[in-house]
């Protein structure tokens, strides 16, 4: 059986105020159908189990758990190495706020407002506001917050999960040792517990080599970014160091993480000398290719994606971990003060994280002076640019954009 360990008790009910645009009418009837419904003030009762042990997972379980559920956080059945090193924007300190975070993740986090483009000799900063825009952190350091104020209040069980199996409107589970559970609702970081939610591949593949600036070599003081027609370079300070991930969108299957042929691809496009890949360790050097696939649907049967496997993340992009902060609280939301059914509560989810998605699209690519992208971009790199063109917008052009205000009513 899963032991009880604690739990946050009851919350208020996590809401903001009407939007001020014309999606306003529609979030506060939402709100008004749920209070005539008798909802007002409490959630409707589901038994939830999270999947997964990545920032979005354990934060969902904190959501959840503050609306008054009471979810079970499980181990998936296999570990998935994530980036070393995170960027928060905004929207997601702000939503960190509600689970008592956002202050010490500002504390040891590293700001970011600064941007260099070297190799085209543009370069921007900004007067430090009270709370950053933007901001660096080691991915362990934010388990280790998260771990401390959600992990340790609610139930875990010992043993990972080891199996789904749909049943009418329930989601039965296995875990290690054939311990069977029954939920309401599976939610996971994971897309492969979620077979029967058809992904639509995008042609394009990514590759992306990732670690720590040589110390032998000088590192930038702010963010760097340097673009090619293919390949891209970007660099992010961080507590204890620098971060660099190289991006390649060649068509090549396999793409060789030696030392040498690193210098070959990317030499010219960081302004590296062949000294400063030599101080580079073998196995410091972390390789992932990937294919953009984006899901048909989010949810089937009761088991919901959230995070990267709910959408096609871009390596570098910079807002991967707020967005999958995001879908934690609107689903947290969702499930607690939406539809009394289970799969009208999962599709107002995805409804507002669909909603959501098209005005971050519509957002990125409003021209600003520093954000104009060039045409010999490849389409992947194109949008990779303008994501990142959006993340430093308090940077490039001296105040956040829309979309990272008035969060969470604008969610």
């Amino acid at each position: 059986m899963l032991e009880r360990v604690g739990g946050f008790g009851r919350a208020a009910r996590m809401m903001g105020g009407p939007r001020a645009d014309g999606l306003a009418t529609d979030r506060q009837s939402q709100h008004e159908r749920r209070d005539r419904h008798g909802t007002a003030g409490r959630a409707h009762e589901r038994q939830v189990l999270v999947v997964g042990d990545d920032p979005t997972a354990i934060a969902t379980a904190g959501f959840v758990s503050q609306v008054g559920l009471d979810p079970v956080l499980a181990r998936p059945p296999s570990e998935r190495a994530g980036p070393n090193t995170l960027t928060l924007w905004r929207p997601g300190l702000v939503l960190l706020e509600r689970l008592g975070l956002r202050r010490p993740v500002e504390a040891i986090g590293t700001r970011l407002d600064r941007l260099a483009r070297p190799n085209v000799n543009s370069s921007w900063m900004t007067d430090q506001s009270d709370r950053p825009a933007l901001l660096s952190i080691r991915r362990a350091e934010l388990l280790t917050l998260l771990d401390r104020r959600v992990r340790d209040r609610i139930r875990t069980p010992e043993r990972p999960l080891a199996g789904i199996d749909r049943t009418h409107n329930r989601v039965d589970v296995t875990f290690e040792g054939g311990i069977e559970e029954s939920f309401d609702t599976v939610v996971t970081t994971d897309s492969t517990l979620a077979p029967t939610v058809e992904p639509r591949h995008i042609a394009a593949t990514t590759h992306t080599w990732a670690f720590d600036w040589p110390t032998e070599t000088p590192a930038p003081d702010g963010p760097t970014e340097r673009w090619d027609d293919n390949r891209a370079a970007f660099s992010v300070p961080v507590a204890d160091g620098t971060s660099v991930r190289l991006v390649s969108v060649t068509d090549s299957t396999h793409a060789a993480t030696d030392i040498n042929s690193l210098k070959r691809r990317f030499g010219t496009l960081l302004g590296w000398s062949a000294n400063s890949f030599e101080a580079l360790s073998q196995h410091a050097i972390r390789y992932h290719q990937g294919t953009r696939a984006v899901p048909v649907s989010v949810h089937s049967g009761g088991v919901v994606l959230i995070g990267s496997a709910a959408r096609a993340s871009l390596p570098g992009e910079c807002l991967r971990t707020t967005l999958g902060i995001e879908d934690a609280w609107v689903l947290a939301d969702a499930l607690a003060y939406g539809p009394r059914d289970r799969d009208d509560a999962l599709d107002e989810y995805e409804q507002r994280r669909r909603r959501r998605r098209w005005e971050l699209d519509q957002c990125s690519t409003t021209a600003t002076p520093a954000a104009q992208i060039s045409k010999t971009l490849s389409p992947l790199l194109s949008r990779l640019y303008a994501r990142r063109a959006l993340a430093f917008r308090h940077v490039t052009n001296g105040c956040l954009p829309d979309v990272a205000e008035s969060i969470p009513a604008s969610l």
